[in-house]
């Protein structure tokens, strides 16, 4: 049994790991989860003892069968004080411990041995929790690979760890993983773990006790061939040589619980568990109870909400939803987002606003084209020389062994301005995962990406090759950022009748409810007789490009930030997801989440189409999750079949000119496309128009491995939110961007962190 002293060390190891982990989701379960768990658990709006699965049989404890008979279809109420049994699917089960689990115990009932107040609490449970069901295996894995990352650093480099150390921390990670689990369990039935977070040490005995564990064979989930019934994780490990990353079962007893406050959105959920009603709603232009986002700490847990009700099932390529070809979901041309390509009066292209709105508000993201449908190759072949850098780091990461060795852990990245802001490698769950946070160090004119061991590993051109890319994908964001927010500009009058003479309030007519097909309809750029709307919609641009120039970094040098940092705050990724390969032949072919589903502490994410699809986004127009890397290989091929030419071809052959001498270069198709999702930030200088995108990461079939890399836009440290000068009238600003103003934009990032708000 270790001591508490050493579980304590632990639990502040666990802390740090938190900050690398931003939703990392794989299995559903309902609400309320703890924060480490909320990282790694999705959650449905189902409400019953446990998913209903296939009974499995397995070996009985003290009696008791794990694969109990389940022909009580009524729900497990635990408002009930009596003890009704078992319930639950026959692999997972909940009943009340007895006599403890009968009645309720006050809310400052005082211990008369101890003195200490016991807390309110509807009493103690026993429960049986499948490790299959509860992915026991992999939340096993990632953590202890988290916590390893961590500790690690505490030896001197080249110094083993012993293994006494490592056993120990092994006990712990299957312990947090037991408790994580059950928390998510209690959650199910409407109860949580009665332990208030000042108390919440991690330590055996304190939440329940372990009554029996069983070790499953990763490959059938089925219970370990030769094993035995172990009775305390200590065992398990040290006499059953369980390893993180293997699933287990098992039953822990008298843990204490206590009804659930369940809040407006739980309710809702409840209420409307497919989202149906909140869409109708939505089409009315009703805001329901929990959508009023009017500060920062509602934005937070609204994005939050919105990550937990979004469906955990995934589908395969051939099923998956890849839009219903509405102008919507078709790419928008690369000039056309230019400044260079407003109206001469100085507005913004009504098409082009349309377009962006209404892929932004509707779908959550925007297919850009950057070759004008094959007229202009620049942009693209910036992306082809990327592609070729990133699939170099990696091959280099797996080919020698010392070149993980010289890049840093992930960890914060000092010169930015936010302790938020991480740079580093690491690679989780046995290297399913694998994440290399790149940002630019700028020094005047002079730019290099860091970690400086990247630039060694693949070289100087590849170091220029991500720049380059970087800088590319910049531009588009911040052209889409500019557009998003001069529309909402317009919509909320921010710039209506400054500077102008006429008294009258022009009623302009709401961006989010229309399509591109309304736009002639919408009035958006129409003239009024004084010209007062054609001076507040060119007010409106201008502030916008303003602000894009002053608060997004892309990694340049300003003149106009005092207290500009030396390192940008807006992230290259690299990374590499393993493909599933699966063993069970039941289920080859199958999809599941690989990075579970989250927003972006960003104003804009973009996502440069993968050879091996993967991203996916919650489309809020036709609720459910939208595959846009599919949707942009259709485009190609019909751009390709109105061409006459081969829609099976993956490869554009195009010429291009190397200073005098032309060149002949294969372009892969993937290379023309960026997806844009909108961030947290984005929605804030919309007013709440444009919604972050939920979005997540699928393995795909075949066990195809997928390189992702995104740039994420970020608020420039230093800066300020200034109301006026951005979006115009204080009034008509909303309570959200007022709450802004003044605001330093590295705080307001640190606002939106789960820690924060949650």
């Amino acid at each position: 049994m270790m001591s508490c002293l050493m579980f304590t060390f632990i639990f502040h190891v666990v802390g740090a790991f938190n900050l690398n982990f931003k939703n990392v989701a794989i299995q559903p379960f309902q609400h309320n989860l703890s924060p480490i768990y909320r990282q790694y658990v999705r959650h449905s709006t189902r409400r019953e003892a446990y998913p209903p699965r296939k009974n499995r049989k397995g070996p009985s404890s003290d009696g008791e069968n794990w694969n109990i008979d389940d022909d009580d279809d009524d729900d497990y109420d635990p408002m009930l004080d009596e003890p009704r049994g078992k319930r639950g699917d026959g692999r997972n089960w909940i009943e009340k411990s007895s006599p403890l689990g009968i009645g309720k115990l006050g809310e400052s009932k005082t211990d008369n041995t101890s003195g200490a107040n016991e807390k309110q609490t509807d009493g103690y449970y026993d429960l049986g929790v499948n490790g299959e069901s509860f992915q026991t295996g992999s939340l096993s894995a990632r953590m202890f690979d988290a916590l390893m990352s961590v500790a690690k650093n505490r030896f001197p480099q080249g110094t083993e760890m012993p293994s006494e150390l490592q056993d120990v921390y092994k006990i712990y990670t299957m312990d947090v993983t037991a408790k994580e689990a059950v928390k998510a369990a209690l959650g199910q039935n409407g109860l949580e773990l009665a332990i208030d977070e000042a108390d919440n040490v991690q330590d055996e005995g304190l939440w329940g006790d372990i009554d029996s564990v069983h070790l499953l064979d990763p490959t059938t989930g089925e219970i370990e061939e030769g094993t035995e019934e172990y009775d305390s994780f200590d065992s398990a490990v040290e006499e059953g040589d369980w390893e993180p990353g293997q699933p287990f079962n098992f039953i822990v007893r008298n843990v204490p619980a206590r009804l659930k406050e369940l809040d407006i959105s739980d309710l809702l959920s409840q209420l409307d568990p497919d989202g149906k009603l909140r869409k109708v709603a939505r089409d009315k232009g009703i805001t329901m109870p929990d959508e009023d986002v009017a500060s920062l700490t509602d934005l937070g847990k609204e994005c939050d909400r919105r990550t937990k009700v979004a469906p955990y099932e995934t589908q395969d390529e051939s099923t998956v939803y890849k839009g219903d070809g509405s102008k919507g979901y078709r790419a928008i041309k690369r000039s056309d987002l230019l400044f260079d390509s407003i109206n001469a009066d100085g507005t913004e292209n009504d098409a082009t606003l349309m377009h962006v709105m209404d892929a932004l508000v509707s779908h959550s993201c925007l297919i850009v084209d950057l070759t004008d449908g094959g007229t202009r190759f620049g942009d693209a072949i910036k992306l082809k020389n990327m592609w070729e850098s990133s699939s170099k780091f990696f091959e280099k990461i797996a080919s020698d062994e010392t070149a993980t060795k010289m890049l840093p852990s992930m960890k914060v990245a000092e010169g930015t301005g936010s302790r938020h802001a991480m740079i580093g490698y690491e690679s989780y769950g046995n290297g399913s995962m694998k994440f290399l946070e790149t940002r630019i160090a700028r020094d005047g004119e002079s730019r290099k990406i860091v970690p400086d061991a990247v630039g060694d590993l693949i070289g100087e051109d590849s170091n220029n090759n991500l720049i380059d890319a970087f800088d590319s994908m910049c531009s588009v964001g911040k052209d889409i950022v500019r557009i998003a927010v001069a529309a909402a500009n317009m919509e909320y009058s921010g710039f209506l009748y400054q500077n102008t003479e006429s008294d009258e309030i022009l009623d302009l007519p709401m961006i989010s409810g229309l399509t591109f097909e309304d736009e002639d309809i919408a009035g958006i750029a129409q003239d009024d007789e004084s010209g007062s709307y054609v001076a507040a919609a060119r007010l409106s641009s201008e502030a916008a490009k303003l602000m894009v120039d002053e608060l997004i970094d892309d990694g340049k040098s300003v003149l106009w930030n005092e207290e500009q940092e030396c390192i940008s705050m807006s992230p290259h990724r690299l990374c590499r997801y393993e493909g599933t390969v699966q063993t069970d032949k039941s289920k080859v072919g199958n999809t599941g989440e690989t990075f579970g589903a989250h927003t972006d502490t960003s104003f804009m994410t973009l996502v440069p189409v993968a050879e091996v699809s993967g991203l996916e986004v919650f489309d809020e127009d036709a609720s459910k999750w939208f595959r846009p890397e599919l949707l942009a290989r259709q485009i190609w091929e019909k751009d390709r079949e109105m061409l006459g030419q081969d829609p099976t071809c993956h490869t554009d052959v195009i010429k291009v000119f190397d200073g005098e001498e032309e060149k002949i270069v294969d372009l892969p198709w993937y290379c023309r496309y960026v997806i844009a999702m909108p961030g947290e930030f984005l929605q804030i200088t919309t007013r709440n128009e444009v919604a972050a995108a939920v979005h997540r990461v699928v393995s795909v079939a075949n066990g195809e491995a997928r390189i992702s890399a995104p740039v994420l836009l970020r608020a420039r440290s230093g800066m300020r939110m200034n109301l006026p000068k951005y979006f115009g009238n204080p009034e008509n600003a909303g309570s959200l961007l007022k709450e802004c103003d003044g605001m330093k934009l590295e705080d307001i990032h640190s606002a939106l962190q789960p820690s924060n708000y949650r």
